[in-house]
């Protein structure tokens, strides 16, 4: 320390100011590992479901040129896997669906015009995207689901027709072994139908029918086609006759249930509910309420929505065009534990870009994913990145998927860059601190005769006397 007499007020602030740098220095470098730790587990908890998984389980890249067709397709409503893995497309040729094709009592009103001629049905290796065969001919007025169950019959809707049938190709494939509804005439009552949308079947035989734009319900039949039971309210502002009371639209009301997919690990029905962009799912047994999942990068509108179970249960999902919210247009797959969006999966060329996705279709292993397209008339293939690994073998070595970001991540991140821009300004400012401090002590000790400063440490007491000598100045006794 400095003597009584050595004592000078401005250097004594230069030290005390070296001190309080050093102290800061250490506790943010201590802080630094814990905000490392915080990020990783943040990262963690945001891309899993319950589990750690690799990156390629949610990244999918664009296949360009699927199929192979020498022909354009119409307004493709609906995409699906059959039996051998082979991909079916559901497509309007040249129909359209626009203003005009429905008067205010949801009637169809160019049943004149007579059914599309050309095949509606294709199918397509998955592999070649070659087509293999074609079917639907002269029979379909507005295509809009289709479902392949695992006997290989084909489930379809026509929302003109306001029909569902189910198709058995070892028996005919233009004449349906069932036929639900009552043709062109749209109801309301336990065998009618208005503008049905999407058919889901379960492993006994039964099946639920989403109807639809107009019912906004939920139908569950026997496989002989006796209604067990149905249930839902619609709630599209467009076609409801009732009221709803303000703030979120409750549970068990539809606005336009588009599409079903089934859970049957968990034995739910699974519905999009469109226009309110929120997934509704129900006990399959008696159409029970279960558990509704949302979130905001869905935007308003949802689509499509298709269930796979891995890592708790995963929804894949496609948006839409949207109506009260600017959220982009493109695929998601969310957790069913938490709601969070976990991958995205989208074209990534501008001119592949989506503008109306339908409905979608993904493998039993999550591999590939099938979107149908409305404008432009068009299906996109997707294939996942890499090849999914068990959660038991994945290591510390993986790196965590951090897509989409979340504003709590993005937060912790920047926390981290600046507390390291911190550490790196305090460093820089200790040690300029240090030499100025130095400068002026040498400076002060040999200018006007004014006696020399000693330092507390032995060494730089050492350097100092020796100096004396080498310079012939005098030192202190």
């Amino acid at each position: 320390m400095f003597t009584e007499r050595q004592r000078n007020p401005k250097q004594h602030l230069l030290v005390i100011y070296i001190l309080v740098e050093i102290l800061a220095i250490v506790w943010v470098a201590n802080g630094l590992p814990q905000l490392q730790q915080q990020q990783v587990a943040a990262d963690e908890a945001r891309n899993t479901s319950g589990t750690n998984v690799r990156n390629s389980d949610y990244e999918y890249q664009y296949v360009q040129n699927w199929p192979k067709l020498d022909r354009r397709l119409g307004s493709v409503s609906a995409v699906a896997f059959d039996a051998e893995r082979n991909v079916v497309v559901f497509h309007r040729g040249p129909t359209v669906w626009n203003i005009s094709s429905f008067d205010q009592k949801n009637r169809y009103t160019f049943t004149n015009a007579g059914p599309i001629v050309e095949s509606t049905l294709l199918r397509f290796s998955s592999e070649s995207g070659d087509l293999l065969n074609e079917y639907g001919a002269n029979f379909f007025y507005m295509p809009h689901g289709l479902t392949i169950d695992k006997n290989n019959h084909y489930w379809v809707t026509d929302v003109a027709m306001h029909q569902v049938f189910k198709f058995d190709l070892t028996v005919s494939s233009s004449k349906p072994v069932l036929t639900l509804g009552h043709r062109f005439e749209p109801g309301t009552g336990p065998t009618s139908f208005c503008k049905p949308t999407s058919v889901a079947v379960l492993e006994n035989g039964d099946f639920f029918v989403a109807d639809g734009y107009c019912n906004g319900r939920i139908m569950k039949f026997s496989p002989d086609g006796q209604l067990i039971l149905s249930w839902g309210k619609n709630s599209f502002v467009l076609t409801r006759t009732f009221n709803l009371p303000p703030g979120p639209v409750p549970a068990n009301f539809l606005a336009i249930p588009h599409a079903l997919t089934y859970a049957a690990d968990k034995d739910l029905i699974c519905v999009a509910d469109r226009e309110q962009g929120r997934i509704q799912c129900f006990q399959a047994q008696n159409g029970t309420f279960h558990s509704m999942y949302s979130n905001d990068l869905i935007g308003s509108r949802l689509f499509s929505v298709k269930y796979l179970p891995l890592n708790g249960g995963l929804f894949y999902i496609i948006n839409g065009p949207q109506f009260t919210s600017s959220q982009p247009i493109n695929g998601l797959i969310m957790s069913m534990n938490n709601s969070e969006i976990v991958g995205r999966f989208y074209p990534d060329t501008p001119q592949h870009a989506f503008s109306n996705p339908h409905e979608l279709v993904i493998s039993d292993d999550g591999s590939e994913i099938y979107v149908a397209e409305l404008l432009p008339t068009k299906v996109h293939k997707f294939k996942r990145k890499g090849t999914p690994v068990q959660a038991a073998k994945v290591t510390k070595s993986i790196e965590y998927h951090r897509m989409p970001p979340t504003p709590a991540a993005d937060s912790l991140y920047a926390s981290g860059l600046t507390m390291v821009s911190i550490v790196a300004s305090l460093i820089g400012t200790s040690c300029l601190v240090l030499c100025v401090s130095r400068t002026l002590c040498f400076k002060a000790s040999s200018g006007g005769g004014g006696r020399r400063q000693r330092f507390s440490t032995a060494s730089e007491n050492i350097a100092l006397h020796r100096m004396d000598r080498d310079r012939g100045d005098e030192g202190d006794a």
